[in-house]
């Protein structure tokens, strides 16, 4: 220790180390220090934080459970520590055994008043010391509670007057937010969290009640949250009663397994008399009967009935597992919105063509597992989506294109199209896709589908095309040719699908990656495209051999896989000579394959991985193979489990 007098720097942060090294005290020189342990051992060496009055930034105390003698706290003199900035204090996972020594330790340990960000973890008392929500502590603008599992009473942090985010999590004894919380019980009379943006109440599995301040919405003192703009609320099992009423700058509400957060009785109140006018994006996942009763009524006011005022600057929308949710409000959703994403709502009535038709502004559109009723989807209803993903609709049966000026105006715009798992659907619309801007399509998981949109070829934009496990997918680009400028196109288990309607007929000259798994059809009569950088070869049953692919033309060719092909006997040696670009070869799971090829492999090659591949691994195997002299100039090697550098 004593070599290191001069040290400025100490970072034991992400280290297993169990406690710091005695006679820490002879750093005098010690600038920063990311993590102090305390050890079993050595529970009195707290004390030693006493000889760094300098210290700055940010500090760890772990493992304070072995703290002997709250006194030895108090003598790390953490309230002298001026330049420290963030002070977190951490106890140990296990239970604690004394409570009131924990809590005595925390007051001993209160930091300068010049903390911006304070985390307390583990913290096994059962309530706070009281400075921790004194308002004297002016810089606090960041606080974490977390797995502070015996606590049943927050500290009063509405009085810090920075205070910009807070979140609390995993406080296992507390059933009920009170007046506490903000301090607003008569003897502290100003607003609040006058500066919080973000809060976030994670993992609280038996809180069950939160009660607002006492002063009425609008009241001399203003709202709980007067500049809230983020509310988190996530696994909330127990919670009930209603939200804040009056959050007038919450852009962002989320709100996850929270099932019971309505109980019936404050129905009315909830919604009437919400105020989110500033709401941008609602994130519903669970069917909390709250928030679902906003969506059931209306989201925009009327003179004769308010269910929740000016919430027209909504523009996202996500909502997640809600089972019971059946429809939509009768005057349909904002104008304004620019993002749904329907997940796991499968009663959900999906909206009808004269509610769709007002959704002017939305850009992306995500229906998964959801939507049960609905038959055919409606394109271009929607003037401004370029995201269109349909997933696991269990009874679409096709896509129809509207029949309305401005249809295929509206189309220009869509430049993601995704389609996967919906068994009944047969076909797209007759026709082409008038998508001109379309540059990712993915078609997937459909079984019943024959075929795909005509004239693909017309689609110059598009760029990436995977055709996922369609089995009764018979032929598609026989009317053109695959898309002129694609770069990268996958298709997996079509094992229908016509070797006639390959080869020639594809026009593949501007490839980059392509993959064929599953589809032994396809490899009869395709010729690889010079353009390959990547080729993956896959769960082909029949394939015995690369020879006559045009494998030897692929000079620009960088990673090469071949995968699951049980019947391959042979890889063409000479053609291989010529991938002069190739840097990745994976070979695996080809048990018929006795050898890599006679000729050397290119020079270029800098990474081979053989995996489930027993005649191969045998014959290359580290320094015992009969080949391994072959391939022991290649710098990455990978043989079965074993990786060679």
């Amino acid at each position: 220790m004593k070599e290191l007098t001069n040290l400025h720097h100490l970072d034991v942060s992400g280290t297993k180390i169990e406690e710091m090294p005695v006679q820490m005290g002879r750093l005098k020189s010690l600038r920063t220090l990311t993590a102090f342990v305390v050890g079993k051992s050595t529970g009195s060496g707290i004390r030693e934080l006493r000889e760094f009055p300098q210290l700055q930034g940010k500090l760890s105390i772990l493992k304070l459970q072995n703290v002997v003698d709250a006194r030895d706290a108090l003598h790390a003199n953490m309230k002298h520590k001026k330049d420290l900035k963030e002070l977190e204090f951490s106890w140990g996972t296990e239970d604690a055994d004394d409570s009131q020594k924990e809590k005595d330790v925390l007051d001993k340990l209160q930091p300068c008043m010049n903390l911006e960000k304070l985390t307390i973890g583990f913290y096994g008392g059962t309530n706070f010391p009281n400075w921790l929500g004194d308002s004297s502590f002016s810089n606090i603008r960041v606080m974490h509670l977390s797995d502070c599992s015996y606590c049943w009473l927050l500290p009063p942090v509405g009085r810090l007057p920075a205070l910009k985010e807070l979140c609390i999590e995993r406080m296992k004894s507390l059933r009920t937010i009170g007046v506490e919380f903000y301090d607003r019980d008569g003897a502290y009379l100003t607003q609040p969290f006058r500066s919080l943006e973000k809060l976030e109440f994670r993992e609280m599995p038996e809180w069950e009640e939160w009660v607002p301040s006492g002063s009425a919405s609008g009241g001399e003192y203003g709202p709980d949250f007067p500049r809230l703009q983020e509310l988190i609320l996530n696994e909330c099992p127990k919670l009930r009663g209603s939200l804040p009423c009056e959050l007038p700058c919450l852009k962002k509400l989320t709100v996850y397994g929270c099932e019971v957060l309505h109980d019936g009785r404050a129905a009315t109140a909830t919604t009437n008399s919400l105020n989110y006018k500033s709401l941008e994006e609602l994130d519903i996942h669970g069917g909390c009967q709250t928030l679902l009763s906003l969506l059931e009524t209306k989201l925009l006011s009327r003179l004769d009935r308010q269910c929740l005022p000016n919430c027209n600057r909504l523009q996202s929308l996500t909502l997640s597992n809600c089972p019971t949710l059946s429809s939509f409000p009768k005057d349909g959703l904002p104008s304004t919105l620019t993002s749904l994403d329907i997940n796991n709502c499968r009663k959900l009535e999906f909206l009808p063509h004269e509610m769709l038709a007002k959704l002017t502004s939305l850009d992306y559109l995500c229906v998964q597992n959801s939507c049960d009723s609905m038959r055919s989807f409606p394109l271009g209803i929607f003037p401004k989506l370029t995201t269109l993903q349909i997933r696991g609709c269990e009874n679409l049966e096709s896509f129809s294109l509207i029949e309305e000026e401005g249809a295929v105006e509206n189309l220009s715009h869509l430049n993601d199209l995704q389609v996967s798992k919906c068994p009944k659907m047969v076909c797209f619309h007759e026709g082409e896709l008038p998508t001109p801007n379309l540059s990712h399509f993915v078609v997937s998981d459909c079984e019943n589908l024959k075929s795909l949109p005509e004239r693909l070829h017309t689609l110059t934009a598009l760029r990436y095309l995977s055709i996922w496990n369609l089995p009764n997918l018979e032929s598609f680009a026989e009317d053109g040719g695959l898309p002129p400028n694609l770069r990268s196109f996958s298709i997996w288990n079509c094992k229908r699908l016509r070797a006639s309607s390959v080869g020639e007929y594809w026009g593949l000259q501007a490839l980059d990656s392509l993959e064929i798994d599953g589809s032994d059809h396809v490899l009869e009569t395709l010729l690889f495209p010079a353009t390959l950088h990547t080729l993956r070869i896959s769960d082909l049953s029949t394939l015995k051999s690369l020879d006559g692919k045009g494998l030897g033309h692929l000079t620009s060719l960088q990673k090469l896989e071949i995968d699951s092909c049980p019947s391959l006997e042979l890889l063409p040696g000479e053609e291989l000579q010529h991938l002069t670009s190739l840097q990745t070869l994976i070979i695996s799971s080809c048990g018929s394959l006795q050898c890599l090829p006679e000729e050397d492999l290119p020079s270029s090659l800098s990474h081979l991985s053989i995996w489930r591949c027993p005649p191969l691994e045998k014959r290359y195997k580290n320094k015992t193979g009969q080949d391994w002299a072959k391939i022991s100039h290649i710098p990455c090697i990978k043989i079965g489990y074993e990786l060679i550098i």
